[in-house]
């Protein structure tokens, strides 16, 4: 199984939050057999609206991940998903505010590590979240050593109001983002991948279909996250925006990137950059009572194409049927799509 590296990291550091069992190392006074090593701070943040929905998934209407949100600590700006330059002075990597996943598709903020031996007091972490609001963490740590034996107190608080541990559950106001599943999607790029004795004909063909670059299609489910099973319609528009094809639209199959399996990617020639993946879905379009149209998505986020569906089609068997006299292994159409906001 593939997994995201920040999420494996992640859910560890959730697990020894409550043991102070991993990071840095620390002789103990006087007893040179004994090494003691103390878990770092870190702070785990999860973020919904009144109703309970995750602000922090991109699938989510409303999500807040288009705005600003950054962590201020010790004065330096620290940008959602920026990468963070790592110096030898630091035994705890300071990771910066970061995005991952937890193992039932949660979407949530770590900020961390911060060294567990140092001492803290009343030191601030503030989180901008873009719109003018801001929450504030306040934290103290302090280790003693009595004999032999280390004692670690720790405080945390969540705009003055003291917190059991490190991990919160905020509710905001949703943002403004459209959601996926009722949005248009602009086709910004198309390829084909052909693997036969003869590609001209099939080339050709492919070229003068209706799904180029300037067609578009809509998404229309009832709900605004989208779920396996979930049923809607998807519609193909031509870049005159004429109907090309439509029907019922039933989401065969949805996971998020930690739990991507190789089946998933093997059978393409290329996909999206890991680190660009939000999750990957299976759409079957019901044309008529025999007719179906299958394809496999990415949902992708980049900072320079920001949303985007990747939508790969395998069109092996409807080739091998038009032309079985050619010995045709795999043609697959990739295309491209950008949401289009409406003003």
């Amino acid at each position: 199984m593939k997994t995201n590296a920040l999420f494996s990291l992640c859910i560890g550091i959730i697990l020894c939050q409550a043991f102070f069992l991993t990071s840095c190392s620390e002789s103990n006074g006087g007893n040179d057999d004994i090494i003691w090593d103390f878990a770092p701070i870190n702070f785990i943040i999860a973020v919904q609206d009144a109703e309970g929905n995750d602000l922090l998934n991109p699938l989510t209407e409303g999500h807040i991940l288009e705005q600003d949100i950054k962590a201020i600590y010790q004065g330096k700006e620290y940008k959602l998903n920026e990468q963070v330059a790592q110096t030898r002075e630091y035994l705890a990597v300071l990771r910066g505010l970061q995005t991952f996943i937890t193992a039932d598709g949660r979407y949530m903020l770590f900020f961390g590590e911060l060294d567990g031996t140092d001492t803290y007091d009343n030191e601030t972490l503030t989180l901008d979240w873009g719109d003018g609001t801001t929450d504030v963490i306040t934290f103290s740590s302090r280790l003693d050593w009595h004999g032999n034996n280390p004692d670690i107190t720790r405080h945390f608080y969540l705009n003055g109001v003291e917190q059991e541990s490190p991990t919160f559950l905020l509710t905001k106001e949703p943002g403004t983002s459209p959601a996926w599943s009722r949005s248009s999607w602009s086709i910004v790029d198309a390829d084909f991948y052909i693997d036969a004795e003869d590609k001209t004909g099939i080339h050709a063909d492919l070229q003068t279909a209706p799904y180029q670059i300037g067609c578009s299609l809509q998404l229309d489910c009832p709900s605004s996250v989208i779920s396996k099973g979930d049923k809607g319609v998807l519609r193909w528009l031509d870049s005159d925006n004429r109907a090309i094809i439509g029907g019922t639209l039933t989401i065969k199959r949805i996971v998020n990137f930690a739990e991507f399996t190789q089946d998933i990617t093997d059978k393409y020639q290329s996909y999206p950059p890991d680190a660009q993946i939000e999750c990957y879905m299976a759409w079957e379009i019901e044309l008529g009572q025999d007719v179906r149209m299958s394809y496999d998505v990415f949902a992708v986020h980049s900072p320079t194409d920001g949303y985007t569906l990747w939508i790969y089609e395998d069109l092996t068997q409807t080739y091998q049927d038009q032309y079985p006299d050619l010995q045709i292994g795999k043609v697959i159409r990739t295309l491209v799509g950008k949401m289009t906001v409406e003003e």
